[in-house]
């Protein structure tokens, strides 16, 4: 597969669907994955993310260099394309406000935020997506007036949690917490923004 470049912009309500559907393909994988949970917040991203004072980005790559040959794409050659309508998002991430069970959590003071929903497609992964897509979003909470990011994720999930840590993220705790009637471990971690 040729080397794909990753395009980083803000979420649009069109993105739905396919944000949605990548967040299951990549927690399918997890130790941590609840298969009927109801990830409401994917259901209204603006509101619950762009209106609420957060960011959710997504990342995606030009279809037509992710294919191994430029004819499976059904084009002639030298025919141009809308690069919007060969874009395919592979990769997700979010912050928004510190609140809820997370706040509990945390003796955070006003500056902190929760990062989340950083998902890469299966097939993508290991290519540096997901460090961009944090990169990008520290970059933009800390213009936001954010200085620390918590976030949570499975205990025993030793991939993101070496991830994290390879991005200077400290674990402050592990707890434990029902929901949707699974009960499931959680690693918490912290980071400046500065």
């Amino acid at each position: 597969m040729n080397a794909a470049t990753l395009r980083i912009r803000r979420y649009r309500p069109g993105d739905g669907d396919r944000v949605r559907e990548l967040n299951r393909e990549a927690m399918a994988e997890t130790p941590e994955w609840v298969p009927e949970a109801p990830d409401e917040d994917l259901l209204d991203v603006c509101g619950h993310y762009l209106d609420a004072g957060g960011e959710f980005l997504v990342g995606e790559v030009d279809r037509r260099k992710t294919s191994i040959q430029a004819s499976v794409t059904g084009r002639e050659q030298g025919e141009t394309a809308d690069p919007e309508s060969d874009a395919r998002v592979v990769a997700t991430g979010a912050y928004e406000p510190l609140d809820g069970w997370m706040a509990e959590q945390f003796e955070a003071t006003a500056g902190t935020a929760e990062l989340s929903r950083i998902r890469v497609e299966p097939e993508m992964q290991g290519r540096g997506f997901a460090t961009r897509i944090v990169e990008e979003l520290e970059r933009r909470a800390r213009r936001a007036g954010y200085r620390a990011f918590v976030l949570n994720t499975g205990a025993g999930n030793d991939r993101a949690r070496g991830f994290y840590e390879s991005l200077g993220y400290a674990c402050v705790g592990e707890t434990t917490v029902e929901f949707e009637g699974a009960t499931l471990n959680l690693a918490l971690y912290w980071s400046r923004l500065d």
